[in-house]
């Protein structure tokens, strides 16, 4: 049953409860508790999904954070960062991973400032800032699972200049729920309720806004999924263009720092994933090394990356 509204949910993320409730033979007021319970438990997420650009973010980094101390305190405390994108317990090199997302350069090394490196327990902090994306397919999105791309079209200079404060008020709301009501959106924003209603309409329909549903596969498909840092001999291109042949691989990432690639994969089970990193990577021509840390608890799925 909770596939069944998983799969609605991803065809049209913010479908009346009445009816994804035809749709699996229950009750408006059913789907909606399961709805609640699938939310609570971490298992999905429906989210507004916003072009980067039309909210003036240009810098992009991932955080590997080693501690001192237990890491949920501080999981928890980057999971209420607004610009912390995605956070991630892992095993392996990193206790934590972080995704952060900022206006500019300036604007990223303020948020690590005062916002990451002052965390109690915080003993190192990695930044590996992103040069370009090269394959974006995660497990778990709306992307992957329609077999298809559903990507922003590319966004018109002048529909991000005539967004003004009530469309921006209305928009931080759907990130947070993809699924809020009209009057919720109202009550929130402080935008009267037919005006809501029509924004919202309006961002949705010329596609500014899209109402995802995000799956975390450590709960909903128990899979295994893991972060590596790929170092690179020779050109980028060519090791890049194998990459994106591998179907394990969901993410591919040119970055600043200690890697060259940095990569997001999604595999069966431990022995799928001994052998993608074991055999599989090192067996790419200009491959030198690679570090795998492990997805032990997702805190934060990533909203913001499904908009690019």
């Amino acid at each position: 049953m909770d596939e069944k509204l998983i799969r609605l949910l991803t065809a049209n993320g913010r479908a009346a409860y009445a009816e994804l409730g035809a749709g699996v033979d229950l009750s408006g007021d059913a789907v909606r508790e399961r709805l609640k319970r699938l939310i609570a438990e971490d298992v999905i997420q429906v989210v507004g999904s916003i072009p980067a650009p039309l909210l003036g973010l240009e810098s992009f980094a991932l955080l590997g954070i080693t501690v001192s101390g237990p890491a949920l305190p501080i999981a928890r405390a980057l999971n209420a960062l607004p610009a912390a994108d995605l956070v991630v317990q892992t095993a392996g090199v990193f206790d934590i991973v972080a995704e952060l997302v900022a206006r500019d350069d300036r604007d990223l090394l303020r948020i690590l400032d005062e916002s990451v490196r002052t965390l109690p327990g915080v003993a190192q902090c990695l930044t590996m800032q992103y040069l370009s994306v090269e394959k974006y397919e995660p497990a778990g999105s709306q992307h992957a699972l329609l077999g298809g791309a559903r990507q922003h079209p590319p966004v018109p200079r002048r529909s991000a200049d005539e967004l003004d404060e009530a469309d921006r008020a209305l928009i931080r709301i759907l990130q947070r729920d993809g699924r809020a009501s009209y009057r919720q959106l109202a009550e929130e924003s402080g935008v009267p309720y037919a005006q809501a209603r029509r924004r919202v309409l309006r961002l949705l329909d010329n596609g500014l806004v899209q109402i995802v549903t995000i799956t975390n596969q450590l709960r909903y498909g128990h899979r295994v999924q893991a972060g590596v840092g790929v170092r690179v001999q020779g050109p980028l291109p060519e090791v890049v263009e194998r990459l994106r042949q591998v179907p394990e691989i969901d993410v591919v990432a040119a970055t600043i720092g200690p890697y060259d690639l940095l990569l997001e994969v999604s595999c069966a089970d431990r022995a799928d994933l001994y052998r993608l990193t074991g055999s599989v990577l090192r067996g790419i021509p200009g491959v030198l090394t690679t570090e795998t840390f492990n997805y032990i608890d997702i805190h934060k799925l990533p909203y913001t990356w499904s908009a690019l």
